[in-house]
């Protein structure tokens, strides 16, 4: 049993105000049932508890204790033995601090093939990836929306909508250091303009009512509470291991309790899929019956291809032009420089003179790089015919591979950075290239694209599944292309713009 290799504790259904045993049954229907806690999951649970539905959210991992928050925003070492991660343990800053947070490999096992091995790290806890989110939430511009079924404009409101929400800060002074880079930047780049990086504000950490730290862009504090202070129910410990189907029709979603590997069916007049990029997806294709053979989605033969993710490398290094820290001491979310660069088809963004110096001691500074992938249709994943997981769900086999021309870009992009850094006085004396170690800058994106026509596509423009139109995708999955800057605040303007319409279609 599952169950004899985990923590002591039971799955339970949470508001606000009390922890309910209740079953769910046959007779507890909803109208939502959202299958995520991280930052689309959280967001689509509020908007959608704003506008009066019954909504349930459904957390695969565990709930996360005061203690555990505690231990990883003061970087402290838990107490328990970490889980077995021989493939979690590949993610770039990787340490027992945040083991706890990842998944355990043994338990949650997927297989690779094609030209490059994927790394696919996954979080499965209250708040999923959000708890180790860097903050950082740049815009998408309107050229990247080239070959999506809406525009730029039709995102905005729905952008200062999240950004309202969560707190986003633009306007974050920029160090001495900072300043010098950026001119040196802009000289390179000649008519290029480098930002404040935007991020979420309140960096590192935020109080919840109850006096409890959170990482401050942690979907729980940002916007799970308030769902649940507004009547939406939450069940963690509660893993989807595929929609639950009559016919054609989606009636609700067939869980797993994660400690008991109890089975049992959760009805809802619709389920809204924000599990993951590759996870949701993984859930449409473990749907299956005679009407949906392939999976539910799968009628056009697009599920599961299209994966992307940025490639990307980060620069560290030193400058003796400045002696640090700086006072501004913080580190993340809208501390440092944004640069975007859509004619060089790449995005910088970093910080100086912020922390890992001695007063006196030279100022150091690190900067990440990433760029978008070419589309391919090969990169994909089907599920495997043998392998399964701990609770016999079975797993996904991922094919994957990155071509000449996107890793030219890249290289280019190095190329340019070192001699911009140079041309500033900075030296660089660590170059990590991610894009040598695939999907380890955690943007994954496709895999369920949206799309104008079923025959190309997964979901409709507002990501509604054509072969099952109460069923939405508003995660990464549904990206018809994956642009260079960071996702999750697009992410979140997506979802906002579809509980929009789901919303309105209720009261038709």
């Amino acid at each position: 049993m599952v169950a004899d290799h985990l923590p002591g504790r039971i799955g339970h259904v949470r508001t606000r105000a009390k922890l309910l045993g209740h079953a769910l049954t046959r007779r507890h229907v909803y109208d939502v049932i959202v299958v995520g806690s991280g930052a689309t999951g959280a967001w689509t649970a509020l908007c959608l508890a704003r506008a009066g539905r019954r909504v349930l959210v459904v957390e695969a991992g565990r709930d996360v204790s005061a203690d555990e928050l505690g231990r990883l925003l003061r970087y402290d070492k838990p107490p328990d033995p970490v889980p077995a991660q021989p493939r979690q343990s590949l993610l770039p800053g990787h340490s027992s601090v945040i083991a706890p947070f990842l998944v355990d490999d043994e338990l949650n096992p997927y297989a690779t093939s094609g030209a490059d091995d994927y790394r696919w790290f996954r979080s499965r806890q209250l708040g999923g990836r959000t708890l180790l989110w860097g903050g950082v939430t740049p815009r998408l511009s309107d050229e990247h929306f080239a070959d999506w079924p809406f525009t730029g404009a039709d995102l905005e409101p729905h952008y200062e909508r999240v950004e309202r929400a969560m707190g986003v800060d633009k306007d974050q002074p920029l160090t001495a250091a900072e300043r010098a880079l950026a001119e040196a930047f802009e000289q390179q780049w000649p008519g290029a303009r480098v930002l404040p990086r935007p991020g979420v504000a309140g960096w590192p950490q935020r109080l919840d009512e109850h006096g409890v730290a959170w990482p401050a862009g942690a979907s729980p504090v940002l916007f799970l509470h308030d769902a649940l202070d507004l009547g939406a129910e939450l069940r963690t410990d509660c893993i989807v291991e595929s929609l639950a189907l009559e016919g054609e029709r989606v009636i609700g979603v067939n869980v797993v309790d994660r400690l008991t590997c109890e089975r049992s069916l959760i009805r809802s007049d619709s389920v809204v899929l924000c599990a993951s990029s590759i996870e949701s997806t993984r859930i449409l294709l473990n749907s299956r019956n005679a009407d949906h053979p392939e999976g539910v989605g799968n009628s056009s033969d697009h599920l599961g291809r299209h994966l992307r993710d940025h490639i990307s490398f980060t620069v560290s290094g030193t400058t003796d032009r400045f002696t640090g820290p700086d006072s501004r001491m913080q580190l993340g979310g809208p501390y440092g420089i944004y640069l975007s660069l859509p004619d060089r088809g790449y995005q910088v963004e970093g910080w100086a003179q912020r922390g890992g110096a001695r007063p006196g001691q030279p100022a150091r500074f690190g900067l990440a790089t990433s760029a978008a992938m070419s589309d391919d249709s090969a990169n994909r994943f089907t599920i495997h015919p043998d392998l399964v997981d701990a609770w016999g769900i079975p797993a996904v086999d991922i094919s994957f591979g990155i071509g000449a021309d996107d890793r030219a870009v890249i290289q280019r992009a190095e190329a340019e950075i070192k001699q911009a850094c140079a041309s500033a006085g900075f030296e660089i004396t660590a170059v990590d290239r991610h894009y040598e170690q695939i999907s380890s800058y955690v943007h994954e994106g496709g895999t369920a694209r949206m799309g104008a026509s079923p025959e190309d596509s997964v979901v409709d423009p507002w990501s509604r599944v054509w072969d099952a139109p109460n069923v939405l995708v508003v995660d990464g999955a549904c990206w018809p292309t994956n642009p260079y800057p960071n996702p999750t605040l697009t992410m979140l303007a997506i979802a906002s713009r579809v509980c929009d319409a789901l919303t309105d279609s209720w009261g038709e």
